[in-house]
């Protein structure tokens, strides 16, 4: 009986350490610029902030990707603007994104598109105009 409730409490604690670990675990985030070559004149302007402070801010270049990591327990706006367009996505949602080591972002003529592979795309949000 003593034997049981040592592994037990040996497992609890394990199983307390692992949720801390992929809670404090930086995910990697993933902003390639997939637009056509007729867009290569007009600047892809990206801000990448957090709750509480801007994190990034600087202009894509087509073909160009873009990395940063974020804590798992926060989300990360992304805003793009692209000549006229504009448009704004969680970059990171943690009730989205919890438990992928990297969230990709691919932006394109229609919008941002969201994936955990890197080979599979959603669109989450389109290019909104003024």
């Amino acid at each position: 009986m003593a034997n049981h409730s040592l592994f037990s409490l040996a497992l609890v604690i394990y199983f307390i350490c692992a949720a801390e670990y992929v809670r404090s675990s930086n995910v990697n985030i993933e902003l390639t610029n997939g637009l056509p070559e007729k867009y290569a004149a007009v600047p892809l302007d990206i801000l990448i902030k957090s709750q509480t402070k801007a994190v990034d801010e600087r202009v894509v270049k087509l073909g160009e990707s873009i990395k940063w990591s974020v804590t798992p327990d926060s989300i990360y706006y992304v805003r793009g603007v692209l000549g006229n367009k504009f448009a704004s996505v969680h970059g990171f949602e943690p009730g989205r994104d919890a438990g992928h080591a990297t969230v990709f972002w691919l932006v394109k003529e229609d919008g941002f598109y969201l994936s955990y592979d890197n080979a599979s795309w959603n669109k989450v949000e389109p290019w909104e105009t003024e």
